[in-house]
């Protein structure tokens, strides 16, 4: 009698915890990092994007002032590095940096640009990136100023039209 009592009053537990084990059972990395981080087009869906940084110019037609989430970045190569920053505005990461602690090396970031990724670079290594720089790639520039919570991003495309974000610039 009391075996069984002891089962009845478990059986709840182990049924919740069998359908959390199961839950996400077969997912890997990738496929974690899509349903959390990338953008959706419809209620849960992850939409396809491009997960690795292209070093060309983003194509006609592509608004470069309207940074997107930045999402799976699992394929991005950011290179040998000691320290980055994201930036994020209103919780949404729009981009990530990273270098190495030297001055004399450069640092590279990624942002999101219709759902595609580009790789932007930047000169005076960590430091430099921590205080606020320029990264620039084709076709278009973004501006960090750095101040914390009350950071600045100004993404600037080719034609010299801009657009100004406020958000927080975290480095570690």
């Amino acid at each position: 009698m009391k075996a069984s009592g002891v089962l009845v009053a478990l059986a709840p537990g182990l049924l919740m915890l069998g359908a959390c084990s199961n839950a996400q059972e077969g997912e890997t990395a990738d496929d974690f990092a899509a349903r959390v981080g990338a953008p959706s087009d419809d209620a849960g869906a992850p939409a396809a994007t491009e997960t690795a940084a292209a070093a060309a110019p983003p194509p006609a037609g592509v608004d470069v002032t309207a940074l997107e989430q930045l999402g799976n970045i699992a394929g991005v190569d950011l290179g040998p590095r000691d320290g980055g920053c994201t930036f994020s505005s209103n919780g949404v990461e729009m981009m990530i940096a990273g270098a190495r602690n030297d001055p004399a090396s450069s640092g590279r970031a990624v942002v999101r640009l219709g759902g595609k990724l580009y790789l932007l670079v930047s000169a005076g290594g960590l430091n430099a990136i921590r205080n606020g720089t320029r990264f620039s790639g084709e076709g278009l520039t973004v501006d960090v100023v750095a101040a914390g919570q009350a950071s600045k991003l100004t993404v600037t495309d080719g034609a010299g039209r801009s657009k100004a974000v406020l958000g927080t610039w975290v480095c570690a």
